[in-house]
């Protein structure tokens, strides 16, 4: 059976994904250089895992289920523009995540300590909540912030990770859950 690519995220509720619109609507500007995110696939990743065996997604379902049993809801909040590597040169345009990151950043380390004996390797780089609204098609893009206005920042709950499977298709990317883990200590 072929690999699947694979990640652990959080989905997020309509007024996140209503504010990711209203604010790509401002980058509008950019035209098709962006590829933009579909309201309905807006999400937080916590761990992108690539491509795995589908052997182990009852493993991972399984180490999400029991990290997330010992962690209680995140409140977030969504405020700020940012671009990797900034928004001059920016090969990726992102919301910033404030609000409970400190516990964020902890159920990342945990999902990382527990998925690593399953030949998962560890990400290299410092975990950095954020997300993504769209992805430079070719050449880096210039964000002209003052023609973007200010982001105006929303609060919201996260209580449910789920494990989801990509599929890239030619008229976007699919997302589908394969598991959950509720977090409701």
């Amino acid at each position: 059976m072929a690999d699947i690519r694979t990640f652990i995220a959080f989905e997020l509720p309509g007024v996140v994904a209503q504010r990711v619109t209203d604010v790509i609507h401002r980058l509008s500007f950019l035209g098709d250089k962006v590829r933009w995110v579909k309201a309905d696939n807006v999400h937080l990743t916590l761990r992108f895992l690539g491509d795995i065996s589908p052997e182990l997604v009852p493993e991972i379902v399984t180490i999400v289920q029991n990290v997330t049993h010992e962690m209680a809801p995140l409140t977030l909040c969504v405020a700020g523009l940012g671009g990797f590597s900034d928004l001059k040169n920016a090969r990726v345009i992102w919301l910033g995540v404030q609000g409970d990151v400190d516990r964020l950043r902890h159920l990342h380390e945990l999902l990382e300590a527990r998925l690593t004996p399953f030949g998962l390797e560890p990400d290299r780089r410092k975990y950095f909540p954020h997300i993504t609204l769209g992805r430079a098609r070719r050449n880096a893009v210039d964000v002209d912030v003052a023609r973007v206005g200010p982001v105006q920042p929303i609060h919201f709950r996260v209580d449910r990770l789920t494990v989801l499977k990509s599929e890239l298709r030619p008229e976007g990317t699919v997302y589908k859950p394969l598991g959950y883990g509720l977090l409701k200590k």
